[in-house]
This record gives structure tokens, C-alpha cells and sequence, in this order.
């Protein structure tokens, strides 16, 4: 860097120094105008604040198929796929005069993993699975035992990726 100095006498009794510095041209760079070099600055630098805010994370499946696939069998997927408190119902059998649904708002740290079983084993045990895409957007998978009232429904929403928001276990 090489930087020039100038003293500007005023009055006599007031004088101004003045220093100019410019940056030593490198072999590979052409040497800027004044009003050139201004322009780049100010475009850095209205790009820095963008270029330090990290971008949102990708959903690992962006297909609720693959996902699903994934989901049953990896549990550390589950564990962050899964809503924190994720609302979970069941049937008290019992419950007086009848049976009856208790729902709760589970939080993460009280749930058992798996969460939900894998969907490749439900045939091997005999079981069912539906899949049943709602009207706002969200996933229901339906895993039963026919002729029995085995029956839980997990439901998932994007936001923004697939995550398990509600489980109820609908077994008497």
C-alpha cells in the first residue's frame, strides 16, 4: 500500500493534513477508477449479510413415500422428524360407563422409540397399512390387524419437511 501526504495551509494559523493511501496494483488485477471501485464495494457489501445467513437445511426425502420408507426404519430420523409435543391419543377401556379417547400433547423427551413401526414388517405380522393424503396437505398412515380393533393412525404434515404431528392408537 502506498499512501501520499499532503499539508493544505489555510490561515495562518489553522493548516490541514491530508493523506491518500491506494493499495500497491497486483500483476493479475487491473487497477480500478475512483468511481469504479466504489460501486463493487457497496455491492459486497450489500451481499455480505446474505452470504452469512446460512440457508435452511433441505428436507433429507422430499417425497412422502421415501420418506416414509426411511422414517419407520431409522429411528434417528424419527427422533427428529418427529413433532415436539406430539399430540397422542388412545382408548381407555376402562373408562366409565364406556370406553373413551384421552388425548395429551406428549413431549419429545417422554416418547418411546419407535415411534411407529416399520412399515417393510407390517406384513410379516399380519398387518395393514394405509396411506391417506388430507385435503390440507397433511399424511395419514393407517396400520391395522383386519377383523380385530388394532388400529393406530400417524399423521404427518410438512413443516417444512415431513414430521409425525399426531399418533393415536385407536386399539380397544
Amino acid at each position: 500500500m502506498r499512501c501520499r501526504r499532503s499539508l493544505v495551509l489555510l490561515a495562518p494559523v489553522f493548516s490541514l493534513a491530508l493523506a491518500a493511501c491506494t493499495q500497491a496494483p497486483q500483476a493479475s488485477q487491473p487497477q480500478p477508477q475512483p468511481a469504479e471501485a466504489a460501486a463493487p464495494a457497496a455491492q459486497a457489501a450489500a451481499a455480505a449479510p446474505a452470504a452469512a445467513t446460512p440457508a435452511a437445511p433441505a428436507c433429507p426425502h422430499e417425497q412422502f413415500d421415501t420418506f416414509l420408507k426411511h422414517f419407520g426404519n431409522e429411528i434417528a430420523l424419527q427422533e427428529t422428524a418427529t413433532a415436539d409435543p406430539l399430540r397422542d391419543s388412545y382408548v381407555d377401556a376402562g373408562a366409565e360407563p364406556e370406553p373413551k379417547t384421552v388425548e395429551k400433547q406428549l413431549p419429545l423427551a417422554e416418547v418411546e422409540w419407535p415411534v411407529m413401526p416399520d412399515p417393510a414388517t407390517l406384513a410379516g405380522r399380519g398387518r395393514e397399512m394405509t396411506i391417506t393424503a388430507q385435503a390440507d396437505g397433511q399424511m395419514q398412515v393407517l396400520m391395522r390387524t383386519p377383523d380385530t380393533s388394532d388400529q393406530q393412525v400417524y399423521t404427518f404434515a410438512r413443516t417444512p419437511c415431513w414430521t409425525l404431528v399426531s399418533r393415536a392408537d385407536e386399539s380397544i
